[in-house]
């Protein structure tokens, strides 16, 4: 438990979540007893008949020793049994960041143990997700917050019999002990059938590969800093021992890791290698990975539903997707007179074909010919005068009877 010093610092206040158990009853002792300023976090799920009686036994010990304590009631009938884990976990952080924004901190304690690791390991093992962190961070982001496990190198027998030997009461959640999630079937069923000898080597296996990872980590984050800069970033730029490291951590950022299997990463980056210049991957909680000529990002899903806007008049506002100026590139500008209005600045519709010098050509071509990645085609600006024209695609093409005359309204793609 030595960890606990190297890693908290006594002018620190800090959050602490407490379920009840043993693993965090013990945390909340040895935290107490060593003179660290926290509060307690508690969240009742009402999973079990008897979870009041964790509740009140956290909120006792936090009355006997004059700690201050909240509590999150959650009704777990309102959430489906398929993703209760995932989404309690959410919450359960969210109240967290809650707690730690009302005392002005951004740090949490949680005494997750060499048990919660192993774990880990296999469940990330049975998943086919291993491109990350193999196991439990010490310290880590979690939704914004930064949270500190010091228990992570204890085993939660020895944490259950501190709890015996100071007499510290505890509850034991009988659901740990089922086998209905995931989590509660590694733990009675699979890892039952482990040595001690064989989790030594899983111990052995995965602390390899975390120093390759984290070396690996290391090297990614001067490209992971170009993305961030333009929210994408050419591809043939990272290394090819890179690839599948910067990939995992960008999607990382969006997606909870487990969800991001090791099939799903080589999917993308089959997809990048391929010869298709456009390709949009759906991922996990709406996120989309986008492949754009030599560009890559990944965004937030969007059900673009297009737009049309009508103007009577020369105007000069903002909209969404562009703003009109008296001012701006030629490739920009249009000259309208009375007889174009009213005019219609509008997405693209399917068969949009425009006149050029270079004869009639489709507005798809063009974006095409002109690279245009397949993301901004679908709210690129098209002006449309009275007659049903296409007269302007802003940096693309002019209609050739617009061609010669000094424009006076710039239509600006933002």
């Amino acid at each position: 438990m030595e960890n606990l010093e190297k890693l908290l610092d006594f002018n620190k206040l800090y959050v602490v979540g407490v379920s009840g158990g043993c693993d965090s009853m013990a945390l909340l002792d040895i935290m107490q007893k060593r003179g660290y300023r926290m509060v307690v976090c508690h969240v009742n799920y009402h999973l079990r008949n008897d979870s009041d009686l964790d509740q009140k036994t956290v909120e006792d010990y936090c009355k006997m020793h004059n700690i201050a304590c909240f509590v999150k009631e959650i009704d777990s009938k309102e959430y489906s049994k398929e993703n209760f884990q995932m989404q309690a976990r959410e919450l359960r952080y969210q109240f967290y960041r809650e707690i730690a924004s009302k005392y002005n901190t951004n740090e949490v304690v949680l005494a997750h143990h060499l048990d919660d690791v192993i774990e880990n390991i296999v469940m990330q093992l049975q998943r086919n997700n291993t491109k990350g962190y193999l196991g439990i961070k010490d310290v880590s982001d979690v939704f914004g917050i930064v949270v500190i496990r010091p228990f992570l190198e204890v085993r939660k027998q020895v944490l259950r019999n501190y709890c015996h030997d100071h007499n510290v009461f505890y509850r034991d959640d009988y659901t740990n002990f089922e086998t209905d999630f995931t989590r509660d079937f590694v733990r009675n069923v699979t890892l039952k059938k482990y040595s001690e000898k064989q989790i030594e080597e899983l111990l052995i296996q995965a602390k390899c590969h975390n120093e390759r990872y984290l070396k690996n980590l290391e090297l990614v984050q001067v490209y992971i800093h170009q993305y961030h800069q333009k929210e994408m970033i050419d591809y043939h730029l990272i290394p090819d021992n890179l690839l599948e490291c910067f990939i995992y951590e960008i999607i990382k950022e969006n997606v909870y890791p487990p969800l991001i299997s090791d099939s799903l990463i080589k999917e993308i980056i089959k997809q990048i290698n391929s010869d298709k210049p456009n390709i949009e991957m759906d991922l996990p909680v709406n996120i989309r990975f986008i492949k754009e000529y030599n560009n890559i990002r990944v965004s937030k899903s969007k059900n673009s539903s297009g737009y049309c806007l009508k103007y009577e008049q020369l105007v000069y506002d903002k909209h969404e997707h562009f703003y009109l100026s008296k001012k701006g590139h030629l490739n920009e500008g249009v000259f309208l007179t009375d007889e174009d209005f009213p005019i219609m600045i509008r997405s693209y519709k399917p068969g949009d074909v425009i006149v050029t010098s270079g004869g009639t050509k489709k507005i798809s071509r063009l974006y095409i010919d002109n690279k245009v990645p397949k993301s901004q085609r679908e709210n690129w600006p098209i002006v449309v005068n009275s007659n049903n024209e296409i007269i302007l695609v802003p940096h693309l093409a002019k209609n050739i009877r617009y061609l010669y005359s000094k424009p006076n309204l710039y239509v600006v793609k933002l």
